[in-house]
């Protein structure tokens, strides 16, 4: 009892080779990759903007530390640019870049109470308001707004980054 030979007609289609799935592979790819990337430099570029926003954080508070201390006063040192030679050392471990960028400001209020623009460049004295802010505009990743552009969208190519702290001089003498 022979077997029949089987007819090739009747087999079923040969399965789809590699070389196919290859190729739609590689245009996935093409079609994800530049969303994939966007993406990632989007979080590199905020997380190092929120980076440099906590140093800034960090040396506001340094430097209204010293202010309401009132460091300086018994030598007769206390002023201004010492306050913002603290800030700006403090600037100095986020980058160059940001130090010298950065605008340090120092103002004071008489008393406790701080509305209005208060009396800028000036410490206050005992048990007045003393203020530091710096201000700095982020750069953007240029290759971030460029790849922004190529989708149609835009991001600033600076971003305004502004710190703050305030704090009641201490009493060193008298406070009338």
């Amino acid at each position: 009892s022979a077997h029949p030979a089987p007819d090739p007609a009747n087999r079923p289609p040969a399965p789809r080779g590699r070389a196919d799935c290859r190729g739609s592979t590689a245009v996935e790819m093409a079609l994800v990759l530049p969303v994939l990337l966007l993406f990632i430099m989007g979080i590199i570029d905020v997380a190092n903007m929120m980076r440099i926003s906590l140093g800034m954080q960090h040396a506001v508070r340094m430097g209204v530390a010293m202010a309401a201390s009132g460091q300086g006063v018994d030598t007769d040192t206390r002023s201004v640019s010492l306050i913002e030679t603290e800030v700006r050392s403090e600037l100095t471990a986020l980058s160059e870049q940001v130090e010298q960028g950065a605008v340090v400001t120092v103002s004071s209020w008489p008393g406790s109470v701080s509305s209005g623009d208060g009396t800028a460049g000036n410490l206050g004295g005992p048990c007045d308001t003393v203020e530091v802010r710096v201000d700095y505009d982020y750069p953007t990743l240029a290759a971030f707004n460029a790849a922004m552009g190529l989708f149609g969208g835009s991001v600033p190519l600076t971003i305004p980054l502004s710190r703050s702290e305030k704090r009641l001089n201490e009493p060193w003498a008298s406070c009338n």
